[in-house]
């Protein structure tokens, strides 16, 4: 899965944080972030609908060839397992 490009924000009280601190904390959240949005995890988390053909698959490899198409077909769909 392409990493996308994210800004960051990042509320904190004025003054209470050193700028090393905050860069380090801001470094980490980004790793941890890239670490758990990998293709393996996301295909965990999520089943591929496919009322034409088969239904319900949590086949990881039919959810990540689905995930890489640019746009679904007609009644296909990605479903979040929360």
């Amino acid at each position: 899965m392409k990493v996308p490009d994210r800004e960051l924000v990042i509320v904190l009280p004025e003054g209470r944080y050193d700028h090393v601190v905050m860069e380090r904390q801001t470094r980490w959240l980004h790793e941890v972030l890239n670490h758990v949005e990998t293709m393996e995890n996301y295909v965990s988390v999520v089943e591929f609908v496919n009322l034409h053909r088969g239904g319900i698959s949590r086949d990881p490899l039919k959810i990540e060839l689905a995930l890489r198409r640019k746009t679904l077909g007609s009644f296909q769909f990605i479903l979040h397992l929360n």
